[in-house]
C-alpha cells in the first residue's frame, strides 16, 4: 500500500516508491530506494522535501533492512552478463578534480582517440585490417580521465565543435557512454568493454552507399531498410576481423538500435533481452545525434534533446536509465550559455548532478550584453544566491561570444 507521510517520520529499511520530486531536482539518482541509513533521509529533509511515498508492503523488517555495504541492493549483473539490471548500480562517492583542470588532459586524450577515429573509417573503408590495441589504449585514457572528473571530456563535446559528423559522431557516443556508465556504478573493466564497443557501433555505415548516408533529404522507404543494416554490419566486420574482443563488444555494435519495447533493430530484442551496455550506447547515440549539426538539420540545444530523449522514457529505454544519463550529461552542460532572470547572461561552468537545476555558473556579461571584465562565479545550489535563476538558454551566436574562451581547454599536442 502507498502511503505518504513525513520525510522525518522515515526508518531504516522503508522502501520510498516516490520522493514527489522531478527527477532533476531530489538528491537522489532514483526517485525510489530502500533506506539504509539515516543520512540519506538527512539528505531528503536537507534538500527541503517535506513528504515521501512509502510502499508499505515492501517495508523491512530490522534484521531484513539494507545496510549501505550491502552487496545485494542495488542488484548487479553477474560479470560478463548482457541482460538489463532491474536497477542502475548507485555509484561509489570519489573525490574528482576540479573540472578545469582535468579539461587539458581530456583534450588530449579526446584528440589522440580522434585521430583513432578517423583511422578506423580509413581502414574499413579500404578493407584493412583494424589495429585494436590502439583503439583499446585510447578508451583506457578516456576512462582513466572519467574516472578523474567525469564532466571533463563531455564538456569539450560542447566546448568544441568539429566539422566532420563522420570522424567525431562514435567518439562523443565512446565519451557520453563512458560518463554515464560511471554514474550507473559500472567497473572499469564494463567502462573500457563499453567505450570499444561505442567506438566500434557505426562501423557498417563504411559499407553503406555515400547517397544514402550524406541524403539532405528524406530516405525511402528502400532506403531506410538498407541504412538500417549498419548495425548488423558493424558486427559483421568486428567478427569477419576475428578481433581478441569480449563479446559484449560486438553485442553493442549490433545492438545499439533495439529498443525495449521491440520497435528497435536489427533483431527486435525486448526489455531484459537487450544487453544493458548497448542501453547506454543508445541513449548516447540519440542525445548526440540530436545535438550534432548535420547535412540535413541543425542540432538542438542539449536541454531540448533531454526532453526529447525524456519522451521515450518507458517506450525505447528503461525509465531508470533514461533518468541516469539525464543526471549524468546534466541539464545546462558546462560550456551552456545562459539568460538569467536578472538580465544577465552567464556560461554554465560545472554540473550541480544532485540538483540539475542549480549549477555553477560565470556572469559574463550585464542585461545589454556588455561583457564583464570580471565575470562572477556563482553557484546556484548555494541558499545565499536563492533569487538567481536561469531563465533561457541561448546560442553562443545569441550571446555574441564564444563560451570555451571562459574554460581553460588547451592540450592539442
Amino acid at each position: 500500500m502507498i502511503r505518504k507521510i513525513p520525510t522525518k517520520s522515515l526508518e531504516v529499511g522503508m522502501f520510498v516508491s516516490d520522493v514527489g520530486r522531478a527527477w532533476f531536482n531530489h538528491p537522489w539518482k532514483t526517485k525510489s530506494k530502500y533506506i539504509s541509513d539515516r543520512s540519506e533521509i538527512d539528505e531528503l529533509v536537507n534538500f527541503g522535501i517535506d513528504e515521501v511515498y512509502i510502499d508499505t508492503q515492501k517495508t523491512l523488517k530490522p534484521q531484513e533492512a539494507p545496510s549501505a555495504s550491502s552487496k545485494d541492493l542495488p542488484y548487479r549483473a553477474k560479470e560478463g552478463s548482457y541482460r538489463v539490471r532491474s536497477q542502475p548500480i548507485a555509484p561509489k562517492p570519489e573525490p574528482v578534480s576540479a573540472l578545469e583542470q582535468e579539461l587539458p588532459k581530456a583534450a588530449k586524450a579526446y584528440n589522440r582517440a580522434l585521430d583513432t577515429s578517423k583511422a578506423l573509417v580509413a581502414a574499413c573503408r579500404m578493407n584493412k585490417r583494424i589495429e585494436v590495441n590502439e583503439v583499446q589504449e585510447n578508451v583506457d585514457e578516456l576512462v582513466e580521465s572519467v574516472s578523474r572528473n567525469q564532466d571533463a571530456l563531455t564538456a569539450l563535446i560542447k566546448l568544441r565543435r568539429f566539422d566532420d559528423y563522420t570522424y567525431t559522431h562514435s567518439l562523443n557516443v565512446s565519451v557520453l557512454s563512458i560518463a554515464s556508465g560511471k554514474t550507473l556504478g559500472l567497473s572499469d573493466k564494463e567502462l573500457k568493454i563499453l567505450g570499444l564497443g561505442t567506438m566500434f557501433h557505426d562501423l557498417g555505415k563504411c559499407r553503406i552507399p555515400a547517397f544514402i548516408l550524406n541524403k539532405p533529404s528524406k530516405l525511402t522507404d528502400e532506403e531506410f531498410v538498407i541504412m538500417r543494416n549498419h548495425a548488423a554490419l558493424s558486427a559483421e566486420i568486428l567478427i569477419e576481423q576475428k578481433l581478441p574482443v569480449d563479446d559484449l563488444v560486438i553485442k553493442v555494435a549490433r545492438h545499439h538500435h533495439e529498443r525495449m519495447d521491440g520497435s528497435g533493430y536489427p533483431d527486435n530484442l525486448k526489455g531484459a533481452d537487450i544487453p544493458h551496455l548497448a542501453t547506454i550506447c543508445g541513449l548516447s547515440d540519440v542525445y548526440d545525434a540530436l545535438t550534432s549539426d548535420r547535412v540535413y538539420h541543425k542540432g538542438m540545444l542539449p536541454h531540448e534533446a533531454l526532453k526529447f530523449i525524456y519522451g521515450l522514457r518507458g517506450t525505447h529505454f528503461q525509465p531508470e536509465w533514461v533518468d541516469r544519463f539525464v543526471q549524468s550529461v546534466g541539464i545546462y552542460p558546462p560550456g551552456s550559455v545562459v539568460e538569467l532572470n536578472s538580465g544577465e547572461m552567464a556560461v554554465v561552468m560545472e554540473i550541480n548532478h544532485s540538483s540539475l537545476l542549480s549549477p555553477l555558473i560565470k556572469v559574463v556579461a550585464d542585461p545589454n550584453g556588455q561583457l564583464y571584465s570580471r565575470p562572477k562565479l556563482l553557484d546556484l545550489s548555494n541558499p545565499d544566491n536563492k533569487d538567481t535563476a536561469i531563465k533561457a538558454v541561448i546560442t553562443p551566436k545569441q550571446a555574441g561570444f564564444e563560451p570555451s574562451y571562459y574554460f581553460n581547454i588547451k592540450g592539442q599536442e
